[in-house]
């Protein structure tokens, strides 16, 4: 490797370093999209080897810089495909490279660029919760395996890369895939390789890895790696300082969530699969829990509401402001299947912004007089640019309708005449003469509460 660092720049290289710092930085768009254009033309061109790799190096670097501009959230689809095509072309480079006459040491050089550049495609199409291009894992195991000697470095990048892929990234909430990102550069490195036990590494498999024992050659074992996943969890409980990287990238409270989520994802074995059965109809759907409230309250009896938005949790009557025109915006979606406590939903033509993995939705069934029903969002996957799919899990049934009396000194959920007696409700024991009239609270179902013998 030394010798190629050493290595004086050839003319092409000097001359493609200058068209690269004269691309428009101040429109990163527009540079990226020249990038794209430049290495289709290079991919194109008849090159020895070592020239084809050193031209790719340059690209990669570029591409790297500009691509994690359009990272943040919110900004992730806005140039998903460029970014997608670029690093899909620099990988395709490296492997043209990869001829029978090629030393190792220009060997290891293009087989670390591509797996890299594979691995930022993999990135592009978990942020905006696209499909993997078919074929790419195959692609990175059988490029880690044409070296007959890998090093530590191209190892880590490898593991750091199936780690990447066993992270479930498609329930992971908006940006959560840059901060598994920086929790494998933290911790990654503990997981090691083996022939033993451990996920299995199938070279032919287009999939990160198999959960369970198979008859592959090459396993990855991540003990190490949930040892270090249960030690940051403990010291986001206990307040203490993260590693410098996390704390300055991931906010706590996401750090804490993806820990759990990792915990479990990064653990080898069978995984628990629920029946599910096809059906069909379909269902409206709300975004965010204010969402839900307001339209669970737009078909609730006409009568006082508490208004949460209001101080104090002052009540108000329902006007005419809150009729259909100032309602949440629902869309419908198309049940694909449904198991013991979720759904399966697509729809073909959505307008705006999907909801998020971990976000709230109302649910409810546009045929029958059921009330909405609230329920969160495990998964999201888009295949085209309007088409998304959900897998939604229910949190409740059904709603309850119940009063709330504010009293000085205490406060009690009771059932409102209304609705069936629960068997949680609670009532106050002496009823405080100063007691405010019983309100009508319509929300979400209130946590089983058994009264008291």
């Amino acid at each position: 490797m030394d010798t190629v660092e050493r290595r004086r720049l050839s003319w092409r290289e000097r001359r493609l370093m200058g068209w690269i710092a004269a691309l428009p930085a101040a429109e990163p768009g527009r540079a990226l999209a020249l990038l794209a254009q430049s290495v289709v033309a290079l991919n194109r061109v008849l090159l020895d080897p070592p020239t084809r790799i050193s031209l790719l190096r340059h690209y990669e670097s570029s591409a790297n810089d500009l691509a994690g501009v359009f990272a943040r959230p919110g900004r992730a689809g806005s140039l998903a495909g460029i970014a997608t095509t670029v690093h899909s072309e620099i990988a395709q480079g490296y492997q043209m490279a990869l001829g029978p006459e090629l030393s190792a040491e220009w060997r290891l050089i293009a087989v670390e660029g591509a797996i890299r550049s594979l691995a930022e495609v993999l990135r592009s199409a978990y942020r905006v919760y696209v499909p993997v291009p078919p074929g790419l894992w195959r692609r990175i195991h059988t490029l880690f395996g044409s070296v007959a000697n890998p090093t530590l470095d191209l190892e880590r990048l490898y593991i750091g890369v199936v780690l990447l892929g066993l992270s479930d990234p498609y329930a992971l909430p908006a940006g959560g895939i840059d901060a598994v990102s920086d929790i494998i550069a933290e911790i990654g490195e503990r997981a090691v390789l083996n022939d033993t036990s451990g996920f299995g590494l199938v070279a032919g498999a287009d999939k990160p890895a198999e959960p369970v024992a198979t008859e592959a050659r090459l396993f990855l074992d991540t003990t190490a790696v949930l040892f270090e996943l249960t030690r940051l969890r403990e010291d986001l409980r206990a307040r203490r300082p993260l590693p410098p990287r996390l704390a300055a990238n991931v906010l706590p409270d996401l750090a804490l969530r993806l820990c759990a989520m990792l915990g479990e994802t990064w653990r080898p074995g069978p995984r628990r699969r629920s029946l599910r059965v096809r059906i069909g109809g379909e269902r409206l759907v709300c975004q965010g829990l204010p969402a839900l409230q307001r339209l669970r309250a737009s078909d609730a009896p006409a009568h006082h509401f508490v208004e949460l938005d209001i101080p104090w949790g002052g009540a108000r009557a329902p006007s005419a402001s809150d009729g259909e025109s100032t309602l949440p915006r629902v869309t419908t979606w198309t049940i694909r299947d449904a198991g013991r406590a979720g759904l399966w939903l697509s729809c073909a033509d959505l307008e705006g912004r999907p909801p998020a993995p971990g976000t709230w939705i109302g649910i409810k069934d546009p045929s029958g007089g059921s009330a909405w029903q609230a329920a969160t969002v495990r998964w999201l996957r888009r295949s085209r640019p309007r088409e998304y799919a959900i897998g939604v899990a229910l949190l409740g049934e059904a709603q309850t309708e119940t009063i709330l009396r504010i009293d000085p000194r205490r406060a009690a959920f009771a059932a409102s005449p209304v609705s069936s007696s629960p068997a949680w409700a609670v009532t106050p024991a002496r009823p405080s003469a100063a007691a405010t009239p019983p309100l009508a609270l319509v929300g979400p179902m209130v946590p089983t509460r058994r009264a008291a013998p």
